[in-house]
């Protein structure tokens, strides 16, 4: 690399992270979390909660739509009958119906701030509050040869590149792996967010990072001249655990085909990559404490049923084998594991007789999965009412789903922090109550 391009790079701020202040960083003492890593799958966009988790058969046609509901090894909880695998493993988790954003209208770029934060937050003009990656990178690191905060992919889905901000600084933000598009690995390596191959050729590649860097290092008077810090940021970029917690030619056919089964070849909508759900398993067991992915797009306003059909059981397979490796490795009751995106879809179907039937933005009732980490297993809190619109059992804010996810993670919400102007603020501003029903 040279001189000019790492001075354009910046020392400061490499892999899509301040790298020397991450190293900095110190532990907060004292804590004893029944969670030590946390896995979100966002589904951006908004996935329809009546024909998944939140099933309503008795209502009229242009209501329930077209999937019909199937039992699950929890008494009592229907799931879309494109969810049979998550049918078979409902006793491993909670689906909480009775948090929202109550935002309206439905705003893709609000609502995400809010659930991945637990404060209400704008794209501008309003506090940063930090995503809950960042407040463990901040007060709970995890080991200095592994980032903190993974993200897979992207993470600014709908939300005009706000998540990337926060007011903890960079030093703070996410770890963001993209897939490589052009055939210059090493530079697209080095740039501000780190950026990983296909992972069909993960293998090759990471073979290829390893020996250019290491004639790099022991070449450029500048690499290795840097203080102790800077090498250690450097080291993030080579080290052997997450170089082997990318490497999918570890695994056999079989393993990759449980994720893959129902990815299909065509799609009417992005559908993401299931792989995110394989490879968030194999950065937990190397000791990453916070995996992000998005998987796709359910912003179906036309056919929801096709885009459906598509979309869900790709998901079914993929968070149904996540939870299976975690439990079989005991890592599920130490790992979080959520499912969510922004909002519900509208109940009411629009054009529900014709092939482009949809349902609209709904911020008023949606589904969260959460597993793991302390949250019950095979349990259901809260309801809405028969029509699927409207929250009508416990209630929550998402500020009591932020402090719920702190609480098990063994971060105290009500810690001050400071903004760049330095004003204390708490990690969730409000004082709002924990969903005690939720865990044990």
């Amino acid at each position: 690399m040279k001189r000019r391009d790492f001075l354009r790079i910046g020392g400061m701020g490499m892999c899509g992270v301040g790298a020397l202040d991450l190293i900095r960083a110190h532990a907060a003492p004292g804590f004893s979390p029944k969670a030590k890593q946390m896995i979100v799958c966002w589904l951006g966009g908004g996935p329809p909660h009546l024909d998944m988790f939140d099933m309503k058969p008795e209502t009229s046609e242009e209501y329930r739509g077209i999937f019909q509901p199937i039992d699950t090894r929890v008494p009592g909880l229907q799931v879309g009958e494109l969810l049979p695998e998550m049918a078979k493993r409902a006793d491993k988790y909670t689906v909480i119906r009775s948090v929202t954003t109550m935002n309206k209208p439905g705003d893709h770029a609000q609502a995400p701030l809010y659930w991945l934060t637990g404060n209400p937050r704008l794209t501008t003009g309003s506090d940063e509050f930090p995503m809950y990656g960042s407040v463990v990178n901040k007060l709970r690191p995890g080991p200095g040869d592994l980032p903190t905060f993974v993200v897979l992919d992207e993470i600014d889905v709908h939300t005009h590149n706000a998540l990337s901000r926060n007011f903890l600084g960079s030093a703070h933000s996410p770890f963001v792996m993209q897939p490589l598009k052009d055939k210059d690995a090493v530079t697209k390596m080095l740039t501000p967010q780190l950026e990983l191959p296909a992972f069909a050729r993960n293998a090759d590649l990471l073979k290829l990072l390893d020996n250019r860097l290491r004639k790099d290092d022991s070449q450029d008077e500048l690499i290795t001249g840097l203080d102790q810090h800077q090498q250690t940021a450097f080291n993030l970029l080579r080290s052997p655990k997450l170089r082997q917690a990318l490497d999918l030619s570890k695994e056999s056919p079989e393993s990759l085909e449980r994720f893959t089964r129902n990815k299909p070849s065509k799609a009417r909508y992005p559908i993401g990559d299931p792989l995110h759900f394989l490879l968030a398993r194999r950065l937990i067991e190397a000791g990453v404490p916070i995996v992000h992915f998005n998987l796709g797009y359910w912003d179906w306003h036309g056919e929801n049923f096709v885009a459906g059909k598509q979309q869900i059981p790709m998901f079914d397979a993929g968070l149904a084998a996540l939870l299976d490796d975690l439990d079989e490795r005991g890592l599920l009751d130490s790992t979080i594991v959520l499912a969510l995106g922004e909002m519900g879809r509208k109940p009411k179907i629009d054009k529900p007789q014709e092939t482009n039937a949809g349902r609209d933005h709904w911020d008023y009732a949606q589904f969260v999965i959460a597993a793991g980490g302390g949250f019950n297993r095979g349990c259901v809190v809260g309801g809405t009412d028969k029509l699927g619109e409207q929250v009508v059992d416990k209630f929550y804010k998402v500020e009591s789903f932020g402090r719920t996810l702190y609480h098990l993670l063994g971060i105290d919400p009500d810690t001050i922090v400071q903004t760049p102007s330095n004003r204390p603020v708490k990690l969730i501003a409000e004082d709002a109550p924990i969903i005690k029903e939720a865990i044990s």
